[in-house]
């Protein structure tokens, strides 16, 4: 398949997790490098216009554009993505024995000793989640329970690229119910790196904030 077409199936896509979206985008990203470079810039801002609230697709976005070899960087980031530990990582994390919610409401934060959310992307602004985890955040911020978020691969953005994406997303009609959530209640997060506060884990975000992708197009 041309990498054009793959680029399309992915923009077009209604829902995916961010992580395999993005995979499949850097894989033909890729492609699209070694065929004709001038055409990934714009691949990538139409990539983001349809799916503004995916951090990995950020991320990627923002490793190729500012790549000295774009198909290499492409590959390594397709490779990162698919071989993200986070979840391994995360189950390493927890206290032992802890009883950890995932959804539910103020009765099953109650008894619970842990929230864990994931999140589609990160900054220092806040978090994109889905509408369903809005209650679960409430309810752990009445009855005081800690939250974790889980951030894989290219979730935590850098300030500037957390920053279009928030803009981008805010004026998006089309993105099905992505929406952003303050981190008042995050107490760590869990990553690619394994577990660390809030604060270190805005601080580590591994990608540039090219011009290119924080500019209005």
């Amino acid at each position: 398949m041309h990498p054009i077409e793959r680029l399309r199936y992915v923009a077009r896509a209604g829902w995916g997790a961010p992580d395999v979206l993005a995979a499949e985008a850097a894989w033909a990203l890729a492609d699209l490098a070694e065929r004709e470079g001038p055409a990934v810039l714009p691949a990538c801002r139409r990539l983001l216009d349809r799916h503004p609230g995916c951090g990995p697709m950020w991320w990627v976005a923002a490793r190729m554009v500012t790549a000295g070899d774009p198909v290499a960087e492409g590959e390594r980031c397709a490779d990162a993505l698919e071989g993200d530990a986070t979840d391994e990582l995360l189950d390493e994390a927890l206290p032992v024995g802890a009883r950890v919610v995932r959804r539910g409401g103020v009765s099953d934060v109650a008894s619970a000793d842990l929230v864990v959310v994931q999140v589609d992307a990160l900054g220092v602004g806040g978090m994109v989640v889905d509408p369903d985890v809005l209650g679960l955040l409430e309810a752990a911020r009445v009855v005081e329970v800690p939250v974790w978020a889980e951030a894989g691969v290219g979730r935590v953005l850098p300030p500037r690229l957390w920053q279009a994406l928030a803009t981008k997303l805010a004026s998006a009609s089309h993105v099905g119910g992505a929406l952003v959530a303050d981190l008042t209640v995050v107490e760590r997060v869990v990553g690619p790196t394994g577990a660390q506060t809030l604060r270190v884990a805005l601080a580590g975000a591994n990608c540039p904030e090219p011009p290119e992708l924080l500019a209005r197009w």
